[in-house]
């Protein structure tokens, strides 16, 4: 085992963090290696990018054929069509970042994806 300082972590995370770990009833250090572990256990498989467009329209076929989980940013707009159902999304899109507007199928409910949105302004449903 490692004896580690970290500087610059926000109180209130760490105040919450080690309130689980007392709840849990498990040290810090073990909570934290079990934390570093699945961060980089979900980190290790490759994450294909799309940045930077004004529209972009996603269907099932484009997510199954990168082959992989995709995150997109900065897309202005981003249309996700009626046939990605929610086990294709969880299963292909990593996250949404920085977009203005995501339209969204009745097949997806906002909740699910703004479980992988961050700066997104606005989720609609598609008419």
């Amino acid at each position: 085992m490692t004896d580690v300082t970290i500087r610059g972590i926000d109180d209130n995370v760490y105040s919450l963090f080690s309130a689980e770990a007392r709840r849990r009833s498990v040290p810090i250090g073990e909570l934290v290696t079990q934390v570093m572990r699945i961060f980089l256990e979900e980190t290790s498989e490759k994450v294909f990018r799309v940045e930077n467009l004004d529209e972009l329209t996603i269907n099932k076929k484009e997510l199954e054929s990168v082959g992989g989980p995709i995150g997109f940013s900065g897309i202005k707009t981003l249309t996700i069509s009626k046939d990605v159902d929610w086990e294709l999304f969880d299963q292909y899109v990593d996250e949404i970042r920085k977009s203005k507007t995501v339209i969204i199928p009745d097949s997806l409910t906002k909740l699910q994806v703004l479980t992988k949105c961050r700066d997104v302004d606005k989720i609609v449903s598609a008419k």
